[in-house]
């Protein structure tokens, strides 16, 4: 393959930076670190540092970022400067260093703009909103949106406008706003759609499912956070299908489902696990701790928050160290260790003081003020409430509670009156918001309240309120669990259909070819230099005339079960079979092509199959069938077409001349030997010369091209699978399985192209050719 140019290497970067494609980004860092520019080195680092933050590596992510600032500063380029100082925002933010994340993207920002540099802009305005929102600073953070709206319209980038409407969508949530949350998420989903965005649909879909478990209509999350894990699944977005797994667990754990959600709780960490995912660990950690907190086992809950603590203390993460601190302070509140309750309490308000972080410093009071007040600890309360009173809190859950400590403040001073007063004035705000598990808790209130000043009747309306409330949003009411079960019923049914329509389609595709159709893609693709080989039997019309049917049928399974084996060892793509015939193509390595072709050329049939066979036509035919089955190989290399042909039975094809003279290499070819044309020589020669070590040189034999190919030691291949023509770059593909493959065996081999010499070829008339050899 030709070797890219910077700016092709750049488009790639900026298209897997934008669909968070690690290992797509370190591919592209290695092929940046040949081309030994200055531009080139900050490129690969801005690379780097992008896919170890997506690997949670936050420490190094940070080294490369500023390796990457300080030659784009060196450089005098400004849009780098500004984009790479976006990014160490990013990081910062994901260690929870709050102050300096928002310091870098305001620098980002009046860097971009002093240089008119509209998309640095954007990409800083969105970030620094989304920082301003993790800190509850919903007001800035929407003025920050709103900018980064008007300039991504401006670059018309609808994709970002999208995304950015669904942010504004959580602030609105944030906010109680749920309705005008509703319209933002639904606007972004439909934006997404559009743009054929399949993975932020899914995250959309995921957001409105949020919403609706908020209203506590939980049937309705549940499906819209099925629809969002049946997406992200099929997508491979192992990290996202495994937070909304989580998801799918609260939901069960918040009808009283606990194994259902405990089910949930440890598929997703399976999955986190899988992807080594410390972050994700942490997070599934916190909720089955929580979940076993709740329901009594307070060791386990203690073991498995500890466990996310160290795990947020070694990825500097302070945010969520602080948010499982508090959760840890739980647990011994729950077994009645007031003082290390107090303590985690009082620790993790310090953190989110000193990040900044409203809304948690929020949620820390609360805690602490409720355990002060269970302890009757009212004066260290009441100090700790008066704070509280200082905090301007937009979130409406934090603004009820607050109004239910002053309406117990006011029962201790025997105010019942007041007391009433304040919790009415809770539920009023439940109420405008529509929280009803907020709604039931304070109807409790009242109804205790009711009975404290013997007034019946106002007792029997808040419990009447408080029971049915309660009975349906924690699924005792019998028509809730019905409305789920046959939700789940449907989900389930979808799901099953679609995974048998998943299975057909991978039983007759590539599987990265299945997972585009599966998408909806039109799998049409072209490749400027692909290795078509084709394999034919040699004498198989004569050997099968005297094999019984069964016999053939076994004899073809045999070989080519051991060429589809070989074709995955080497990374080459099975095309079809036609009769004693066998298709397949290497779409971006003509060293494993080669390699492919060598191991099929050394196929020997199975002693089960020659000993059943051979005897049927020992005697009736010139050449028995053995272990020394003889083979016809053809390989030619040049550009092609691909794509999927069919609607009921698909078929993966690939067309163009090709292919027709790779065909025309194997049916001119001899028994027992690979035939190549002088293109497949030529690239074979030229590929091994620059990627294998120790090339032998050619001055004994001008007419051979011998190229030491040492694999002793494991070679890794690269692959990327075919994709469609919207890729901007010629050879890296949109849908790739950025899979590292290794070639490794126990000897050192040589790949040997020997001239053959000028052949009359049908169709095409005269050729140089050549015979490919292997020796070990």
């Amino acid at each position: 393959m030709a070797q890219r140019t910077f700016d092709e290497i750049r488009e790639a970067v900026q298209a897997a930076i934008r669909i968070d494609d690690a290992a797509a980004l370190l591919t592209l860092s290695a092929e940046l670190d040949v081309l030994s520019s200055a531009e080139a080195e900050a490129l690969a680092h801005r690379a780097r540092g992008w896919a170890l933050l997506l690997r949670d590596n936050y420490a190094e992510a940070l080294d490369h970022c500023h390796a990457a600032l300080t030659l784009y500063e060196s450089l005098g380029d400004g849009p780098g400067t500004a984009i790479t100082l976006d990014h160490i925002g990013v990081v910062l933010a994901k260690t929870g260093d709050y102050p300096a994340s928002l310091e870098h993207h305001r620098r980002s920002f009046s860097l971009g703009e002093e240089l008119g540099h509209t998309r640095s802009m954007a990409g800083a305005a969105s970030n620094l909103a989304g920082v301003l929102l993790e800190c509850g600073e919903y007001d800035e953070s929407m003025t920050q949106y709103r900018r980064a709206l008007e300039l991504f319209n401006e670059l018309q980038e609808q994709n970002a406008v999208a995304r950015v409407n669904g942010s504004i969508g959580i602030i609105y949530y944030n906010l109680g706003d749920i309705h005008t949350a509703l319209e933002y998420f639904e606007r972004s989903l439909n934006m997404h759609a559009e743009q054929g965005d399949q993975g932020s649909v899914a995250r959309t879909m995921g957001n409105i499912g949020n919403v609706h478990a908020a209203l506590g209509d939980y049937p309705a999350a549940l499906e819209y956070y099925r629809r969002s894990y049946a997406v992200h699944d099929e997508l491979g977005q192992q990290a996202s299908a495994a937070h909304v797994l989580a998801n799918i667990g609260n939901i069960s754990f918040a009808t009283g489902d606990y194994p259902t959600a405990l089910e949930d709780l440890e598929r997703a960490y399976s999955i986190y696990e899988s992807i080594e995912s410390r972050r994700g660990i942490a997070y599934v950690l916190v909720r089955t701790g929580t979940l076993h907190l709740r329901t009594g086992q307070n060791s386990i809950a203690l073991e498995q928050l500890e466990r996310a603590r160290k795990i947020y203390e070694e990825l500097g993460d302070r945010s969520h160290l602080a948010s499982v601190i508090r959760n840890i302070g739980e647990v011994y509140q729950q077994i009645g260790d007031t003082s290390l309750a107090i303590e985690h309490y009082e620790r993790s308000l310090q953190i989110s003081n000193d990040l900044g972080e409203r809304s948690n410093v929020a949620r820390s009071l609360i805690t602490l003020i409720s355990l002060l007040f269970t302890a009757g600890n009212d004066l260290e309360a009441r100090k700790h409430l008066a704070v509280f009173d200082t905090l301007h809190l937009d979130e409406p859950y934090q603004r009820i509670l607050r109004t239910s400590f002053h309406a117990y403040v006011h029962e201790l001073n025997g105010d019942m009156s007041a007391s009433r007063a304040a919790l009415l004035d809770a539920l009023n705000i439940a109420q405008e918001h529509g929280l009803r598990p907020s709604i039931a808790t304070t109807h409790q209130r009242l109804r205790d309240l009711a009975f404290k000043q013997n007034d019946l009747v106002a007792y029997v309306e808040h419990n009447n309120e408080y029971t049915r409330i309660n009975d349906e949003i924690n699924g005792k009411d019998t028509a809730t669990k019905l409305a789920m079960q046959a939700k789940q019923r449907e989900i389930e049914s979808r799901e099953r259909e679609h995974q048998k329509h998943l299975a057909v389609l991978h039983s007759t595709l590539p599987k990265e070819v299945a997972d585009r159709v599966a998408r909806g893609e039109v799998v049409n693709d072209h490749f400027d230099n692909a290795t078509v080989i084709f394999l034919d039997i040699v004498g198989f019309t004569e050997i099968s005339s005297s094999m019984s049917s069964q016999d053939v049928i076994t004899l073809l399974d045999d070989v080519f079960t051991q060429c589809d084996a070989i074709c995955l060892k080497y990374d080459v793509t099975k095309i079809k079979t036609i009769g004693d015939s066998y298709m397949a193509v290497s779409f971006d390595s003509v060293v494993n092509a080669a390699l492919c072709a060598l191991g099929m050329s050394r196929i020997r049939l199975s002693q089960a199959v020659s000993h059943s066979v051979s005897h049927e036509v020992s005697h009736n035919v010139s050449h028995s069938v053995s272990h020394e089955v003889a083979f016809r190989i053809g390989m030619h290399c040049g550009p092609v077409t691909a794509g999927v042909i069919g609607k009921e039975r698909m078929q993966y094809d690939v067309w163009g001349d090709t292919v027709n003279v790779a065909s025309r290499m194997e049916s001119s070819g001899e028994a027992g030997r690979i035939h190549v044309s002088e293109a497949f020589a030529s690239e074979l020669k030229r590929n091994t010369e620059y990627t294998i070590q120790n090339p032998i040189s050619e001055s004994q034999n001008p007419e051979s091209h011998s190229v030491s190919h040492s694999v002793s030691h494991s070679v890794s291949h690269s692959v990327s699978h075919p994709v469609s023509h919207s890729v901007s770059h010629p050879v890296s593909h949109s849908v790739s399985h950025s899979v590292s493959h290794s070639v490794s065996h126990e000897v050192s081999s040589s790949l040997v192209t020997q001239l053959r010499g000028t052949i009359d070829i049908k169709g095409k008339g005269l050729m140089h050719t050549y015979w490919l050899e292997g020796s070990t």
